[in-house]
């Protein structure tokens, strides 16, 4: 009986989180879009050469947000089609990818759990900086898979967090205070795991620790209360001094409050 109960109640606790992380990115659609961390062109382009395009691919951007990630694929693909759950987010992607005059995009709300989409419908599919505000990843991953066509690219970027869980606990504390969107950063071997098991084939996997969100301005974009950037500013500074989570907070040369968010990208193949 609690088995049939859980599993009545999971569609309605997936679209309950869905609709907190459309309030999330709607209080936050501006400047998110404006943010250093998500518009960086270096970032950008690291992603996209992943993919090892040669011109003629469809592809789908997952979680689209602004659409950084969908006009820089654009440049180098046939076609491309974002997807999102954020109305607020898909507008700014529209308006900018339009003001550019690029032809070969378009937009669309969907949810990255359950796409709208045939199977092999597209040559590569991507996702960035999302993954963790999902509650079920390995179903996106394998929605992913499902819609790329065999031979096909899947790749996703995204922060990750220490193999240790109790060092990786102590990050999700200041994660969660931050953002209720946020589900949970997986560790590496996690995230391979998942992609493993979507039947993915692996390409290749890089990490990097060069994103170093500002505190403040990381807590402005999403307009944390004040009582919970109190709490965050608390956490980040034990962090700082005793190395608590592997994020590493550091003060910069102007004495602001950074830490790293230690990134990966994933590049599989879709065998079969």
């Amino acid at each position: 009986m609690l088995l049939v109960l859980l599993i009545l109640r999971e569609p309605r606790i997936v679209t309950q989180h869905n609709d907190v992380i459309r309030e999330s990115f709607t209080t936050q659609a501006q400047a998110f879009a404006a943010n250093p961390w998500v518009t960086d062109e270096d970032r950008i382009q690291r992603l996209v050469t992943a993919a090892h395009l040669t011109g003629d691919e469809r592809v789908l951007d997952i979680a689209t947000g602004p659409g950084y990630i969908a006009e820089a694929f654009a440049v180098a693909a046939r076609e491309v089609v974002g997807v999102d759950l954020t109305d607020a987010m898909l507008a700014i992607a529209k308006e900018r990818t339009k003001d550019r005059g690029i032809s070969n995009i378009s937009f669309r709300a969907a949810d990255a759990q359950n796409l709208p989409f045939e199977n092999s419908a597209f040559d590569v599919v991507v996702c960035r900086l999302a993954l963790h505000h999902l509650l079920k990843p390995l179903q996106v991953l394998r929605e992913m898979a499902r819609v790329c066509r065999a031979g096909g690219k899947v790749l996703v970027e995204d922060i990750y967090a220490s193999e240790h869980p109790e060092r990786a606990a102590f990050q999700e504390r200041w994660e969660i205070l931050r953002d209720p969107s946020h589900v949970r950063t997986l560790a590496l071997s996690e995230l391979l795991q998942l992609f493993r098991d979507s039947g993915l084939e692996t390409d290749s996997v890089t990490t990097a620790d060069d994103l170093t969100p500002e505190v403040e301005r990381w807590l402005a974009t999403t307009k944390t209360p004040p009582d919970r950037a109190d709490e965050i500013r608390r956490l980040l500074e034990e962090d700082r001094l005793h190395d608590l989570s592997g994020a590493l907070p550091f003060q910069d040369a102007t004495g602001r409050l950074c830490f790293h968010a230690r990134t990966a990208i994933v590049a599989r193949r879709k065998v079969s």
